[in-house]
């Protein structure tokens, strides 16, 4: 549960990101182009995706506990996307690689 509601949390970050006049873009997927074109419906997305993960992370941990290990997903997910992504490093086969073995992790420790 907790790698999808990190990758909710990655998409959400990432059309943020890609709205952003000032971020240089490298390689972007075309469906996240097509999102990001109108940048008010984006950022509305991203911020249902964000509205969602928090109430998935505060039904699972209650609200104190889970509105602070929300900050805590939420600042781990834009630091990755603001740092790693101008370097160019961030490819989408290497997420969805990473994204199974986490998903496979879970599932066999928990």
């Amino acid at each position: 549960m907790y790698s999808l509601l990190f990758l909710v949390l990655f998409v959400g970050c990432y059309i943020l990101y890609i709205t952003s006049k000032k971020a240089k873009l490298g390689k972007v997927p075309p469906g996240f182009l097509r999102l990001a074109q109108s940048t008010k419906n984006a950022k509305i997305i991203a911020g249902i995706l964000f509205t969602l993960s928090w109430i998935v992370v505060i039904i699972d941990q209650g609200f104190g506990s889970g509105t602070f290990a929300f900050g805590g997903y939420i600042m781990t997910a834009l630091c990755i996307v603001v740092l790693i992504n101008p370097l160019q490093y961030l490819h989408w086969k290497h997420l969805l690689v990473l994204f199974v073995l986490s998903i496979l992790f879970e599932t066999f420790i928990f």
